[in-house]
C-alpha cells in the first residue's frame, strides 16, 4: 500500500504519522511525506514603486531557507516512521493545490491527513485544506480530526444503498481485518421521499421502501458476520443526512466514521452542498472518505 501523507509540522503531525504507520504495519507498503512551503510574499506596495526595487533574490533565499528547514524536519519524520519505509518531498505553493497535484503524479492507494479547527469566518473565506482535497481527490481519504482514531474500535459506516457505498463497504471489509476491529455499525439515514402523493398511498410506498431497506441491511449484516465482524444496523429518519449521521455518531463510541462521496455536479453542490463535505466540516472525529471510482 502506498500512502500520501501531507504534513505541516503542527501539533496534528505526530498523530497523523502514527495513523499512517499503523496502517502500513498492518498492510505493508510505504509512505510519501509531503510538506508544502508557502511562497514568500511581499506586503502590498504602492503602484508608483518600481518592480525593480523588489528584491527577488531575497525572496528566493527566503524560500530556499524554508525548503531547507522543511527537509531537515522531514528527515526526522522519516526516522520516526521506521520500520515503515518512507520518503519525503517538499513543494512550493498552496497546500490544497499541491496535495492534489502530487496525488495525480503518485497515484497513492490512500491519502492520510489531518484537519485543523477553523473559525467561521476563515471557513467561509478560504475553506480548509481537507475540504478541498476531499472535494477533488480520487483516492480514498482518511482525515484525522479530534482524538486519534482507534482502528480496533467499532466503525460507523454511513450507508445509502448506492454503488459507492457498496464499494466502500467492500473496501473496508478488507482494510479493517488486520486491526481486529470490534465491529461495524451500518447506519442509514432515511430521507422523506417528498412526492406529492395522496397521503395514504404515500405512507404505503414509504412503508414498503423502508421494509426493503431493512431487508437489504440485514443481508449485509449476514455477509459481514460471515467475514468475522460483529455487525449492528440502524435506520434513522432525518431530512438532513449529514445531521442524521452526526447526531448518531455523537451518541456512540466509534473509532472513526466512514462515508461515501458520489461526486455531485457543480450545480448540485452549490444548491444543496455535499453531505460528506458538511460532515468533514462539522464532525469532530476522524473520517474515512471513499470516492466514487476510488481504489
Amino acid at each position: 500500500m502506498k500512502l500520501l501523507v501531507p504534513v505541516d509540522f503542527s501539533e496534528i503531525t505526530n498523530p497523523v504519522l502514527r495513523l499512517a504507520k499503523e496502517i502500513l504495519l498492518a498492510h505493508g507498503g510505504e509512505a510519501l511525506l509531503l510538506n508544502v512551503v508557502s511562497p514568500a510574499i511581499y506586503v502590498p506596495y504602492p503602484e508608483t514603486l518600481s518592480f525593480d526595487m523588489v528584491n527577488v533574490q531575497l525572496l528566493q533565499e527566503i524560500e530556499e531557507e524554508s525548503r531547507r528547514i522543511s527537509e531537515e524536519k522531514l528527515k526526522g519524520l522519516v526516522s520516526f516512521m521506521k520500520p515503515v519505509g518512507a520518503s519525503y518531498r517538499v513543494r512550493l505553493g498552496d497546500p490544497r493545490d499541491v496535495i492534489l497535484e502530487v496525488e495525480e503524479e503518485e497515484k497513492p492507494d490512500m491519502i492520510v491527513m489531518g484537519s485543523h479547527k477553523k473559525g467561521l469566518v476563515e471557513r467561509i473565506l478560504i475553506g480548509s485544506t481537507a475540504q478541498k482535497v476531499a472535494k477533488h481527490c480520487k483516492s480514498p481519504l482518511f482525515i484525522l480530526k479530534g482524538k486519534e482514531p482507534e482502528l480496533s474500535k467499532r466503525v460507523l459506516v454511513a450507508y445509502d444503498f448506492s454503488k459507492v457505498s457498496e464499494a466502500m463497504l467492500n473496501y473496508l471489509v478488507e482494510f479493517l481485518k488486520p486491526f481486529g476491529t470490534e465491529g461495524i455499525t451500518l447506519l442509514h439515514v432515511d430521507e422523506p421521499i417528498g412526492l406529492p402523493l395522496v397521503e395514504r398511498l404515500g405512507e404505503e410506498i414509504e412503508s414498503r421502501y423502508s421494509r426493503k431497506k431493512e431487508e437489504y441491511l440485514n443481508s449485509l449484516k449476514e455477509r459481514l458476520e460471515a467475514e468475522g465482524y460483529t455487525v449492528q444496523t440502524a435506520i434513522v429518519k432525518d431530512s438532513d443526512v449529514a445531521r442524521g449521521v452526526k447526531e448518531f455518531a455523537q451518541k456512540g463510541d466509534y473509532g472513526f466514521v466512514a462515508i461515501g462521496n458520489k461526486g455531485l455536479s457543480g450545480l448540485k453542490r452549490i444548491l444543496m452542498g455535499s453531505n460528506s463535505g458538511r460532515l468533514i466540516d462539522q464532525l469532530e472525529m476522524s473520517i474515512f472518505l471513499f470516492k466514487e471510482g476510488g481504489a
